[in-house]
């Protein structure tokens, strides 16, 4: 069982982390204003989203002609005066790259489209890219195209430019490891203010990477019938593109996950067959198994909220701002007309 739920929470933790960070942004002109905090670009951005946008989504999209799906998210980035549009995806949905390049090709006919600021970095963007160059990248290049390389290909078509705006994989890899290691030490030390500290961090990375309320992604954004329909594929493809990027240790995880599996499960069927086996030890294994699946979901927790969202999503929210910010000082662009920057990402950087 314990093995299981180590299976099931590191799927879970992909499956998450393929929800969470997936959107395409917008911004409008606006004033510049002095440099702030991560944090509060965050809190301002959210209150932005519970305020202004909601006050304008009825009016803004009744006037504009363009459909707008449940995965949309609208606001105006309050210091700049800049409108940003977020686009909700899953990585690899068929159903997201329609959204995405229909979004662009409206902003982009009506002339109001900005940077595209999509979920990736320059490490993950050009390993990708020479891999699409490699006779191997060629034939799986039906499993690499995601709605990041839709939106890039639809914003070149406008003679727009794309922004990278996601944290370097190799410094997100850096703050797993840290993650892992910090949690570890806090749970052996309750006494020592460990337990005190790992709540407390869970509490403010939630507070950052899990915002809810009007203006924000509801249940309808991530059940959309439309989207559940191609989850499948995205569910597919999603884990091929690890394997074709990085074959060996994707091979090696997952390798290693169901071989902990099918060994959890021969040892149960042998448990189960053994007639020495009494009522109290069952329950012993059970509990253990329980506190056991406990620490597992308290790590891949701390990483999830922390790690993949949290710091991700202050590292995407500067970017945003830093796109605000050029878009508030051309006036070349009338300030009514307004600049859209669309940017992508997981729907759960909401």
């Amino acid at each position: 069982m314990a093995t299981q739920a180590t299976l099931l929470a590191t799927l879970v933790l992909l499956l998450a982390s393929n929800f969470a960070h997936s959107f395409q942004l917008a911004f409008s002109l606006g004033q510049h204003h002095a440099p702030t905090s991560r944090r509060l670009i965050i809190a301002r951005m959210q209150e932005s989203l519970a305020t202004d946008s909601v006050k304008e989504e009825s009016t803004t999209r009744k006037n504009n002609k363009m459909s707008f799906p449940p995965q949309l998210v609208e606001l105006i980035e309050p210091t700049t005066n800049v409108k940003v549009v977020l686009i909700g995806t899953m990585h690899y949905n068929p159903t997201s790259i329609r959204m995405v390049e229909d979004t662009i090709d409206g902003f982009g006919r009506s002339g109001t489209l900005g940077s595209v600021l999509i979920e990736s970095c320059d490490v993950r963007w050009n390993e990708t890219s020479a891999l699409l160059e490699t006779p191997q990248g060629k034939l799986l290049k039906p499993v690499l195209t995601s709605e990041m390389k839709a939106a890039t290909v639809r914003a070149m078509e406008y003679g727009r430019p794309v922004v990278l705006g996601d944290q370097r994989i190799n410094i997100t890899t850096a703050s797993i490891g840290q993650a892992f290691k910090q949690t570890g030490m806090d749970l052996i030390s309750p006494l020592g203010g460990g337990w005190q500290r790992f709540s407390k961090d869970l509490k403010d990375a939630a507070a950052v990477a899990l915002p809810s309320g009007p203006g924000y992604l509801g249940p309808s954004s991530f059940f959309d019938a439309r989207l559940l329909m191609a989850a499948p594929v995205s569910l597919f493809k999603y884990p091929l593109a690890f394997l074709a990027r990085s074959p060996v240790p994707t091979l090696i995880v997952f390798s290693g996950l169901f071989s902990l599996n099918f060994l959890d499960q021969t040892l149960v069927e042998l448990s189960a067959a053994s007639d020495a086996v009494t009522l109290q030890d069952q329950i012993t294994s059970t509990v253990a198994s329980i506190l056991f699946s406990g620490l597992e979901f308290a790590l891949f927790g701390r990483v999830m909220l922390q790690v993949l969202l949290a710091e991700r999503n202050e590292v995407i929210a500067q970017n945003i701002l830093d796109q605000c910010k050029f878009y508030s000082k051309k006036d070349i662009i009338k300030k009514d007309a307004g600049i859209q920057i669309p940017f992508l990402g997981n729907l759960a950087d909401n």
